[in-house]
């Protein structure tokens, strides 16, 4: 049941993960805004789901190769683990190279979106795409980014997701002497990936007030209140697709609800009836149970997920922040 929760449709088994992108980390480290939980602040836009995609696309051979083309790739990313409930925020497609080094050539980079799925587009029809981006770049150590995120939209459904064709040169005529050595430095790149910022409406409540300064106050240790349980993922199993954190204080609820109930032990109103009549009748009634009446506002887990993808999530629901008499 908790592995639905965490939209998974059962316990991960990682194969060939890719690595972690250093803008997750960067979000996961710098904690949630608990009065506004679903905004990824690292990216600016709403949200509470964030995915990183490997390219899953193969090379593409030209039948008739262009002097100064590097090579072209087909991009291909299964968005298919977004559920239709999720709206999608934002897109970005990272492209990242091995070598930080910089060699004074300028290199141009193409991006296409295919119109029709043939093998034939994918080579040399040039009417049947359409051009996203021209870019010239040199080999620095910044990754090349671009904003997809109206196709990451598209690519929600499936039958409208045909990837990407992206094509890099080496430059004009008078570097084709010289196009095997520069070529090769192009074919180096480390990964191509895609990051998703999605918004569960399901998942976002409105912010909670601050604990009041009477459930900080001690009670007897027979008295319903919070008790302290942190739950490593290693002593669960998890530590293999749990990225981050390595654990969290989860906390439960344990204690009694005598009568009469004080103020300080939250009964609800059939709770103070239910030890009224217990009081009278203590073999037919029992005492109402302690159970939680405050959750921690959000939880930001970390992970890899059935489809190897690196997930960042927030999550409502998981933390017990304060109890009382039910």
């Amino acid at each position: 049941m908790l592995l639905k929760a965490l939209g998974l449709n059962g316990r991960p088994k990682p194969v060939s993960p890719g690595p972690v992108p250093n803008a997750l980390w960067k979000i996961f480290e710098a904690g949630i805004d608990t009065e506004n939980p679903c905004r990824i602040e690292g990216f600016h836009v709403p949200g509470n789901i964030v995915r990183s995609y490997r390219d899953q696309g193969p090379f593409i051979s030209n039948e008739v190769p262009h002097k100064s083309l590097c090579f072209k790739k087909h991009l291909f990313f299964d968005l298919s683990v977004i559920e239709k409930k999720e709206q999608v925020t934002f897109g970005q497609l990272e492209i990242k190279f091995k070598h930080n080094t910089y060699h004074g050539h300028e290199f141009q980079l193409r991006l296409y979106r295919p119109l029709h799925m043939s093998l034939k587009v994918m080579r040399d029809h040039h009417t049947n795409r359409k051009i996203l981006f021209a870019q010239s770049f040199r080999l620095l150590h910044k990754s090349l980014n671009f904003n997809l995120t109206k196709v990451a939209q598209d690519w929600t459904t499936s039958e409208n997701n045909m990837g990407l064709v992206m094509e890099i040169f080496a430059g004009d005529e008078e570097t084709v002497n010289k196009l095997s050595q520069l070529c090769e430095q192009i074919h180096s790149f480390v990964h191509i990936s895609l990051v998703t910022v999605s918004l569960d409406a399901t998942s976002c409540k409105a912010s909670r007030s601050k604990r009041s300064a009477e459930s900080s106050l001690p009670t007897p240790s027979n008295i319903c209140s919070k008790r302290r349980l942190y739950i490593d993922f290693k002593d669960v199993g998890w530590q293999n697709w749990v990225i981050a954190p390595r654990g969290y204080m989860a906390n439960y609820c344990h204690g009694e609800c005598p009568y009469p109930l004080t103020e300080m032990l939250k009964g609800t109103n059939h709770a103070v009836l239910q030890t009224l009549v217990h009081s009278i009748e203590p073999d037919i009634t029992p005492l109402p149970c302690c159970a939680p009446t405050k959750l921690s506002p959000v939880v930001s887990m970390l992970y890899y997920d059935n489809n190897d993808n690196v997930v960042l999530r927030h999550y409502e629901d998981m933390a017990v922040d304060d109890c009382g008499c039910k």
